[in-house]
């Protein structure tokens, strides 16, 4: 091979060498991101750990088996603010209105007096009526120191004559989960506990109220069912309720 062939040789192997560092050293184009992936349709928005179901109130009246009938209504008012699983704020003040679902007027040896309730509407103080879904879990006196409890003052019922508390698997007599029972449309049979509480600490399923016993609740008929073994059953105004939403 002549001199000027390997002259031209040696320089095309430069100039290849060349080209190949250069291509490795130069900057790489960036390439988009991928998008993140879009949520699977009907998957389920995460749950809201800090969202509390309970909401508080007040009967607006005295409700007496002897002067209501069922279908007729009652009411109650919010007494501190509350929100619906769907946003919708409730201030204290916004009214629940329910029915009269179930009455036996005088406990007999044909079973206990009764009162059932259902509260399926809430009206907020400035706005439209709303269906609603709630479940009574509790009632509780009023919190009237140093007066006589209208509840109370010449009511027949004994302490002997309580409604047996305890209803299997669905108790909620000890604190467990209100959400189980809650689901099966069930509260629990619990004893009455004459006392004044406190709204933050009331117990789904139990009854406060003197010789009351709450004996179940649903979201749907017949709602909430009240049952007193000796005279006539009701419930005062002023008395404390705590509901659940779903």
């Amino acid at each position: 091979m002549n001199r000027i062939s390997r002259t031209a040789l040696i320089t095309i192997f430069i100039l290849t060498v060349g080209l190949f560092v250069v291509a490795q050293t130069a900057p790489q184009s960036q390439q988009p991101a991928p998008a993140a992936a879009a949520p699977a349709a009907g998957a389920a928005a995460p749950a809201d750990k800090a969202f509390d179901n309970r909401i508080f109130a007040e009967t607006d009246k005295l409700v007496h088996v002897n002067r209501i009938k069922v279908g007729d209504t009652v009411t109650a008012h919010l007494t501190a603010p509350a929100k619906l699983r769907d946003g919708t704020e409730l201030p204290k003040g916004s009214k629940l209105i329910g029915t009269v679902t179930e009455i036996k007027v005088k406990s007999d040896k044909e079973g206990p007096s009764k009162l059932g309730l259902l509260y399926t509407k809430v009206v907020p103080k400035d706005g439209a009526e709303k269906a609603i879904q709630l479940a009574l879990v509790t009632v509780a006196p009023h919190n009237q120191q140093n007066s006589v409890d209208s509840l109370s003052a010449g009511n027949p019922f004994s302490g002997s004559n309580r409604v047996a508390a305890g209803s299997g698997s669905a108790t909620l007599n000890n604190r467990t989960t209100e959400g189980e029972a809650l689901s099966r449309g069930l509260g629990a049979r619990a004893p009455a506990a004459h006392a004044n509480v406190d709204e933050p600490v009331m117990e789904a399923g139990k009854s406060y109220l003197p010789e009351v016993v709450l004996v179940s609740y649903s979201m749907g008929e017949p709602g909430t069912i009240l049952q007193a073994k000796s005279g006539s059953l009701y419930i005062d105004s002023g008395v404390k309720m705590m509901f659940l939403q779903p």
